[in-house]
């Protein structure tokens, strides 16, 4: 078959997919969007919470420093020095960052000198380039010395994390309340494009005391939801940009989105750090600046210590034998923190903590010999069809449903689904358990994430097109290493566990060589001159790139002349045919 036919053959599989989906989705949707928009509503605290960020404004916390609020999930802050500025955090998009720098630029006009990225997320690094206004002279970018590291991590589990994100967020809702910690994460909707720059300073200290733009400044290590993360201490000002270690809602000590688990000791030591500091003002990259040392350390004092708390009670538990779903119920804040203005459940939650200290101490297993290998859904789904019945399973579930047991409705309800996908009543029982729990959640995470999903069984959100194009978007700003780094995670054993190889990249505009060697079953990737690979790729970035982006130009480049291949063009199709590409 010939390079034309194959493209054709690829489009029209994937067209096929891509309208059975949307033939379904056309059939009932309607009825299944008007269920679920019936049944959805909002925790009223979590309503009145939107006013902490309702509007994009920017606020003087004191003199020279300017923080802008509402136009993105994070804030993004400005310090003016006597000629030039520095900015704290960029928020999630080009856009976003553009819109911010506009605004700005109505205080002042003096030139970026330099870019602080507090730590590695998407929200405080993506809208980098709308910062930077002189592409032959731009500002240095600081952040820890980790930060890079970070990026490979979270772009190697891209498409998990991706899903999960915006399901956690809400971005595909048209009924999304706020996001916790700020109105709406704008990215991930299409509409929105990555500007991230990637870091050329890092620090690597405890305390490193810079001047920027001509203000002296303290980048201080404090590790709390990220290990990267990074404060600053302006003393001038007597300010304090805690980054996300303080933010004025209960703390995302484990994001539902999917994160490593964090660590709460960690954290408790970094607030004390801040407490130490002392600060008139405090700023966070999230919610709005807090005035008044007295106010402040209230506030530090009763955040960080109902991190110890959460941590202390698990650990209790645990060293009493219980499981982590009785601990996650027992564990409960003392009233004084529980009602605490800065500690409501917007974002985090207590449960979902609780988790996480149980697993950074003990991992999966609960210590129940039940739960060593224990069945895939798919076979407990199975077997209770087999056991109970189609019928008997339904009628238990509508039974909970109707007595508001939305937790074990929608548990008999996937059952159902797992087995027969598409059962129209199993599907409006779930959805309605979706929704009914979505919307009892104050956690703007939990109902994001139970309304998304409801969405998505009803075939009314598909974040698969979204992904398809900030990753393609990502490619092209990545450095190459760090494509290789996620090409070994996309290796297929299944079709080429036998395959012993190796191929050596020689990209010709970057002066880049990586080999990558194929054994056992995984792909290693290696960097420098190769001596004995089986075969030599020559090519550019672009070339390679655009290759991995897509199957159609990557069948264009191999007769176009733009990538030279010694051993063997087939040999070379069929090493990468080994490796998963993009759905």
């Amino acid at each position: 078959m010939e390079g034309p036919q194959v493209a054709f053959l690829v489009l029209l599989l994937a067209l096929t997919g891509y309208l059975g989906n949307r033939l379904w989705a056309a059939i009932n949707g309607p009825s299944y969007r008007e269920r679920i928009l019936r049944l959805a509503s909002a925790d009223q605290h979590l309503t009145n919470h939107t006013a902490e960020f309702a509007r994009p404004e920017i606020l003087q916390v004191s003199d020279g420093l300017y923080m802008a609020i509402g136009y993105a999930l994070a804030n993004s802050i400005m310090i003016e020095g006597k000629d030039e500025i520095v900015i704290v955090d960029v928020t999630e998009s080009y856009e976003t960052g553009l819109a911010i720098m506009s605004a700005f630029r109505n205080i002042t006009k003096k030139p970026v000198a330099a870019i602080v990225y507090t730590h590695n997320h998407a929200d405080h690094t993506y809208g980098a380039k709308a910062f930077i206004e002189n592409d032959q002279n731009p500002p240095d970018i600081w952040a820890h010395e980790s930060t890079n590291r970070e990026f490979i991590r979270t772009f190697t589990a891209n498409a998990a994390g991706y899903r999960r994100a915006m399901r956690q967020f809400g971005v595909f809702l048209p009924n999304s309340v706020n996001s916790g910690i700020g109105k709406m994460l704008k990215y991930g909707d299409g509409k929105a494009t990555i500007g991230l720059v990637f870091p050329n300073k890092f620090v690597n200290q405890k305390v490193t005391n810079l001047t920027l733009a001509g203000i002296e400044m303290s980048i201080v290590h404090i590790p709390g939801e990220t290990d990267d993360q990074i404060g600053v201490w302006l003393p001038k000002q007597e300010a304090f940009l805690c980054a996300d270690d303080v933010y004025k809602a209960f703390p995302n000590l484990y994001a539902i989105r999917g994160t490593p688990d964090r660590n709460l000791l960690q954290w408790v030591e970094s607030i004390d750090t801040i407490i130490e500091y002392s600060p008139q003002h405090l700023v966070p990259s999230h919610t709005r600046p807090v005035e008044g040392k007295s106010k402040i350390q209230d506030i530090l004092t009763a955040y960080r210590d109902a991190i110890q708390y959460i941590h202390d009670q698990t650990v209790r538990y645990i060293n009493q034998g219980m499981d982590v779903i009785d601990i996650a119920k027992k564990v409960v804040l003392p009233e004084s923190l529980r009602t605490h203005p800065y500690l409501q459940e917007f974002y985090g939650t207590t449960e979902w903590s609780v988790k996480t200290v149980f697993t950074s101490y003990l991992g999966w297993f609960n210590g129940d010999a039940v739960d060593l290998s224990p069945l895939s859904k798919m076979e407990r789904a199975d077997r209770m069809v087999k056991l109970v019945g189609v019928s008997k399973l339904l009628e238990q579930a509508r039974e909970a449903l109707r007595a508001k047991d939305f937790q074990w409705a929608l548990e008999l309800s996937s059952y159902v689904l797992i087995m027969n996908p598409g059962h129209r009543e199993a599907t409006e029982i779930k959805l309605d358990c979706l929704t009914s729990l979505g919307s009892r959640q104050k956690s703007a995470n939990g109902r994001n994430y139970y309304l998304t999903s409801a969405f998505e069984l009803a075939g009314l959100v598909d974040s698969s097109i979204s992904l398809k194009k900030n990753r393609e978007n990502g490619i092209k700003i990545l450095p190459i290493e760090y494509i290789f780094k996620a090409l070994q995670v996309r290796f297929k054993p299944e079709d080429c566990g036998q395959v012993t190889t190796s191929v050596y990249f020689v990209f010709q505009d970057s002066n880049i060589h990586i080999s990558l060697i194929i054994r056992n079953g995984i792909a290693i990737v290696k960097h420098g001159e190769c001596l004995h690979c089986d075969l030599v790729v020559t090519t550019t970035e672009t070339v390679f790139k655009d290759m991995i982006g897509s199957r159609i130009k990557a069948i264009t480049a191999y007769g176009s002349g733009e990538i030279e291949i010694q051993g063997g063009a087939m040999n070379f199709r069929n090493i990468m045919s080994c490796f998963e590409r993009n759905k």
